[in-house]
């Protein structure tokens, strides 16, 4: 099923963290941010769970050996106990094997198993680190705020209205509490606290890995207590000590813990400010509320219709292509079976062993890994492969623009949790876009390359339009008026993924170069005269 890849794909980086500190950040994969890179730490987990099955193998024949030595001791021992003969044969052999033998054991005992296997090749593997588990808590914190999502029923499985079997561990829900509480975000924290202390009383047995790492209910209850502390809830607080106590009695550190409590809940101050939580308030605002679909739409829009556009090209009169029109101010359509499925997985193949972190550039002008888009991709020219040829020849058309003045192919791929907060695609301000022959983006294509099960929509919040994902789509849209001025309307959002994977591929039309293709039009009646697409608005 998918459901493994729902949530345990992303906390698998849970069971590595401890193995793999200390690598150099700029060689990190960042495997939360895409799927493209599961398969290997399946791989990896796959490998690493056989060189553990050798290990204890070799214990096993390592513990009987040792069984069978103490019987034959035991067995000799008794036999010398009751003849009570020590003649010189016996008294040799005696002493020899009190000298020489128990030497041997001792050799035999300290001689570590784990130097017979082959755990040398740990030291180059990949693994995922602590800014991968950053990432991927952070990818479940924005997904949950964005779709409204409970703590516990995350945990549970339950993902904005669907069900699915995998669930999150107790030591995941820790997790995600302590990554929250290192923000400040007491109040979200706790509720992911108490999610642990629920799915620790679960029906049926714990798992090997939950009795060897924990979390115990003593180490979940103390940490509830410290949140709840934080948050001013002195009396909540100590009964999470309590019930710590409860179930582990002889814990000195939970008991002076308790102690220390008790004295600064006497001697604190009615005053004292309660610690702000960060302020979400502009976060909320870039990623909008209406990511679900859920939200009602603007009433202009029923009044939108499909076509097929047969007058962008030539061609188009034999094979015209259905047209979705979504918006006409600004203009957004969704164009359908513009992708083959071999041309799909020919891009998506290609594009595997080259993509890396998504870069965006900064106020100084600099590439960097941003966090407020979370995913991986990478650039092809528009003659890269067949796909990418065809693409831009089949998109030429259908939108009536030039291609020869198109950037490159941008390949992405988003994972669980994977966004792009709200921004626009234009790079210039309008005061500087007619100034030295800049040249900036005056439509978006986005050729959607597979089904999203759920989630990963693109959004416009000015438009209140929410488009999901579906294989072959072209979503297009101008981010220009036609006298060159930036639509403030085209804000959009790249929604967070919830479950499994989201490639698409951008390719941006540039503004010069279509000048006569896409003139300035005193009237939206003038569309008609147009060579590009708006010519089919009726």
């Amino acid at each position: 099923t998918h459901d493994m890849p729902v949530l345990k794909l992303l906390f698998v980086v849970i069971f590595f963290l401890s193995l793999s500190m200390g690598q150099i950040e700029a060689t990190q994969p960042r495997f939360a941010r895409s799927v493209v890179n599961m398969d290997d730490l399946l791989n990896m987990e796959d490998d690493l769970v056989s060189k553990l099955e050798g290990y204890a193998e070799k214990l096993s024949y390592k513990a009987n050996t040792i069984r069978w030595g103490i019987q034959q001791m035991r067995e000799q021992l008794d036999k010398s106990k009751k003849e009570q003969s020590f003649d010189l044969f016996n008294r040799y052999s005696f002493i020899r094997h009190m000298q020489a033998d128990w030497l041997m054991w001792k050799q035999y005992l300290d001689k570590p198993v784990i130097h017979e296997l082959n755990y040398k090749q740990m030291d180059n593997l990949r693994m995922p680190q602590e800014l991968d588990l950053f990432d991927a808590s952070e990818a479940i914190r924005r997904m949950q705020a964005t779709y409204a999502m409970l703590s516990n029923d995350i945990a549970e499985g339950f993902l904005d209205g669907v069900q699915y079997t995998s669930k999150l561990s107790p030591i995941d829900c820790l997790a995600m509490g302590r990554h929250l509480m290192n923000q400040s975000r007491w109040t979200i924290a706790e509720q992911w606290i108490l999610a642990g202390i629920k799915a620790q009383d679960r029906k049926g047995p714990q798992t090997e890995m939950i009795l060897l790492r924990g979390p115990t209910k003593a180490e979940l209850f103390r940490t509830l207590g410290k949140v709840r502390f934080e948050r001013r809830n002195e009396e909540g607080a100590l009964k999470a000590y309590q019930a710590a106590l409860k179930h582990s009695p002889h814990d000195l550190e939970i008991f002076q813990e308790y102690q220390n409590l008790k004295r600064r809940v006497l001697t604190l101050s009615p005053s004292e400010p309660i610690r702000e939580e960060p302020n979400d308030d502009i976060e909320e605002m870039e990623l909008p509320p209406c990511c679900s679909g859920r939200c009602e739409g603007p009433r202009k829009l029923n009044r939108l219709y499909c076509v097929y556009n047969c007058v962008t090209a030539p061609f188009l009169r034999l094979a015209p292509i259905k047209t979705e029109i979504l918006s006409v101010d600004p203009f957004v359509i969704l164009l359908h079976d513009m992708v083959s499925h071999k041309e799909g997985a020919l891009i998506r193949s290609s594009s595997k062993n080259q993509i890396l972190p998504s870069e965006t550039v900064n106020a100084a002008n600099e590439f960097e890994i941003a966090k407020f888009r979370t995913s991986k991709s990478v650039w092809f020219d528009s003659d890269a492969n067949e796909a990418t040829l065809k693409l831009t020849q089949r998109l030429g058309e259908a939108t009536g623009l030039d291609m020869k003045h198109s950037e490159p192919f941008q390949v992405i791929n988003y994972g669980i949790g994977g966004v792009f907060e709200s921004h626009f695609d234009t790079s210039l301000a309008d005061e500087d876009r007619f100034v030295n022959g800049y040249i900036d983006r005056l439509a978006t294509t986005l050729f959607y390359l597979n089904d999203v099960p759920q989630g990963g929509a693109t959004h416009f919040p000015g438009l209140n339009i929410t488009v999901f994902p579906k294989f072959g789509t072209v979503l297009m849209w101008y981010n220009l008026h036609t006298e060159g001025m930036l639509h403030v309307r085209t804000m959009h959002t790249g929604c967070p993924v919830i479950v499994g994977s989201k490639w698409v591929v951008s390719k941006w039309i540039d503004d010069k170069g279509q000048e006569f293709r896409r003139p300035c039009l005193r009237s939206r009646l003038d569309s008609k005269y147009l060579s590009s697409i708006e010519k089919i608005i009726i």
